[in-house]
C-alpha cells in the first residue's frame, strides 16, 4: 500500500504539486493524466524517494520514503519515461540491474 498525504512541492515560488492525498491499496494501478507541468512526473518522483518533497508524507508499506527510504524503496520499482542510466538496457535489464 503507498499513501500520499498532503504532498507539496515548490521550486522557489513556483508550486509544481499542490497538497495532494491519496492512498494506493494493494493490487490497484493508477494512473496520472494531466497537461505537461501539472506535476506528474514531480510526484513520482516524490514517491520514488529521488526528489524531496517541500511538504507532506509518502509511505510505501508502511515505511515513511524520508525516515526510512531504504525499506521502503524495497517495495517499488519505478522506471521513468526517460531512463537515468544506461538507454540501451531492456525493461527486464533494469530489473535484473
Amino acid at each position: 500500500m503507498i499513501t500520499i498525504e498532503n504532498l507539496t512541492k515548490f521550486y522557489g515560488n513556483n508550486r509544481a504539486v499542490n497538497d495532494i492525498s491519496f492512498t494506493i491499496n494493494d493490487n490497484e494501478i493508477l494512473g496520472f493524466l494531466g497537461p505537461n507541468g501539472a506535476g506528474k512526473s514531480t510526484t513520482m518522483n516524490m514517491i520514488a524517494g529521488y526528489l524531496p518533497m517541500s511538504g507532506g508524507k509518502v509511505t510505501i508499506c508502511g515505511d515513511d520514503i524520508t525516515e526510512n527510504p531504504v525499506k521502503a524503496k524495497r517495495n517499488i520499482g519505478y522506471l521513468p519515461e526517460i531512463p537515468p542510466v544506461y538507454p540501451d538496457m531492456k525493461v527486464r535489464e533494469y530489473l535484473d540491474f
